[in-house]
């Protein structure tokens, strides 16, 4: 398993995703948009959010308007997520985006072998 997929992986196990059931890798029939991660919320099925993991070492806006890309039809979700590597750069441009874009940008650590 290679470090991104691990990433991924780590990814799929946040508490964002607590209360929803997630499918990983979700294709979209009708246009083709596949995020890593779509759930819908167990309790109100309009509730929905996307998340994709990327591991980069600088996030740029193109990330950010993937994901929104992916919140609007035919996911139609009210929350996104993008979770990035700890050493990632997030410059402040593509933080704003991603805050008036109501994106998340979550960090996950890498965890250190036992």
């Amino acid at each position: 398993m290679t470090r991104w997929q691990k990433h991924e992986k780590r990814a799929r196990r946040s508490r964002v995703f607590n209360g929803y059931r997630v499918q990983e890798q979700k294709v979209s029939t009708v246009s083709g948009k596949r995020p890593d991660f779509f759930g819908v919320s167990k309790r109100n099925p309009k509730k929905r959010i996307v998340g994709d993991a990327k591991y980069v070492k600088e996030l740029t806006p193109q990330h950010v308007r993937q994901v929104r890309g992916y919140k609007s039809y035919p996911f139609c979700a009210q929350k996104g997520v993008i979770f990035v590597k700890k050493t990632t750069k997030v410059p402040p441009k593509v933080r704003r985006l991603a805050r008036d874009s109501k994106i998340k940008i979550i960090r996950k650590r890498a965890r250190k072998k036992g």
